[in-house]
C-alpha cells in the first residue's frame, strides 16, 4: 500500500497531466522508497511559466522521455530551470524518417474497434522489455541513478506522451529493482485512472482524430489507448521478472547493470 496520500503523490499542474510521485512504497527490507525524488509524467510541451518554476523546484537532475522522435519534434519539451540532464528514447537509424510514432500510425490506419486497440496495447507492452531502444534508455537511467561521483538520490522524471504506458514499464522496472511489491506497482500504475478524468478528454479526442483521419473513431474504440488495464503492466513485467519475480537477471544481462550500480541504488533510494 502507498505510505504517502495521494493528494501528497499526485501535482496538480494546470499545463501537465498526470505528475506524480512513484516513491513512497515499502521496498527492500520493509524500507520506504524515498519520497520527492522519482517522479513520473505525461509530456512537458505545454508548460506554464509556473508550472515550469514549480517544476524547477522539485530538484530534478534527470528527465527521461520515453517518446520516439516524431513525438519530440512535434512538441518539444519545455524544461524546468536549472537545465536537467536528459535522456531522450534512441530511435533505430531506420525510423528516424517516419512522420509520426508507431502508436499515431497505427491509429491513423488500423484502429476501428476497441478490441483493435487493445491487441495493439497489448503487443506494444509485450515486446518493450525486448526493444534495444528501451534496453538502452532503461539502463542509461539506471546508471544514472548509480552515478558514482555523487552520494545523493538524483531527482528523476520518467515521462512519455501521456505518463502511463511507456512511463508505466520504466517506473515498475525501476520500482521492481527497489524491492516494491507487484501489488503495489500495479496500484502505482493504475492510479492514471485518478490522476487523469479520462472521461472528460476522451470524447473530443475521437472527434479530433475522425476529423483528422477523415473517418468516424468512436471514443469507446480509443478508450484503450488512453487508459490503463492491468494485463497491460503484466504483459511487460513478465518480460522483465525470473521466476523469484524479480527484475535483477533482467537488469544484470540485458541492461547491463552491475551488482554494485544495483546496490548504490538500493542504498540511495530506500529510506535508511
Amino acid at each position: 500500500m502507498s505510505l504517502i496520500s495521494f493528494s501528497d503523490r499526485n501535482h496538480e499542474f494546470a499545463t501537465i497531466y498526470n505528475f506524480r510521485d512513484f516513491g513512497g512504497y515499502a521496498g527492500h527490507d520493509g524500507r520506504a522508497v524515498k519520497t520527492g525524488r522519482l517522479f513520473r509524467s505525461a509530456h512537458l510541451a505545454t508548460l506554464s511559466d509556473d508550472d515550469r518554476n514549480a517544476i524547477g523546484g522539485l530538484e530534478i537532475d534527470l528527465v527521461v522521455d520515453l517518446r520516439h522522435a516524431p513525438e519530440r519534434t512535434k512538441q518539444p519539451s519545455r524544461f524546468p530551470d536549472p537545465a536537467p540532464h536528459v535522456h531522450e528514447y534512441p530511435d533505430a537509424p531506420e525510423s528516424l524518417d517516419a512522420k509520426v510514432a508507431p502508436h499515431e500510425a497505427f491509429l491513423e490506419h488500423k484502429l476501428y474497434t476497441a478490441e483493435d486497440a487493445h491487441g495493439y496495447m497489448m503487443q506494444s507492452y509485450t515486446t518493450r522489455p525486448h526493444d534495444a531502444g528501451f534496453q538502452k534508455i532503461f539502463g542509461d537511467t539506471l546508471r544514472f541513478m548509480a552515478r558514482p561521483e555523487s552520494d545523493n538520490p538524483a531527482g528523476v522524471l520518467v515521462h512519455c506522451a501521456a505518463g502511463k504506458d511507456r512511463t508505466g514499464t520504466l517506473c515498475a522496472l525501476v520500482q521492481n529493482v527497489l524491492g516494491v511489491s507487484r501489488e503495489d506497482i500495479m496500484a502505482d500504475y493504475m492510479m492514471t485512472l485518478d490522476a487523469v478524468d479520462i472521461d472528460k478528454i476522451i470524447g473530443p479526442a475521437a472527434e479530433m482524430f475522425s476529423k483528422r483521419y477523415g473517418r468516424a473513431i468512436d471514443a469507446e474504440a480509443i478508450w484503450p489507448m488512453f487508459g490503463v488495464y492491468p494485463e497491460f503492466l503484466e504483459a511487460a513485467l513478465d518480460g522483465m521478472v525470473d521466476g523469484s519475480g524479480n527484475t535483477e537477471t533482467y537488469v544484470k544481462e540485458m541492461l547491463n547493470i552491475s551488482p554494485d550500480e544495483l546496490e548504490r541504488i538500493k542504498t540511495r533510494y530506500l529510506v535508511s
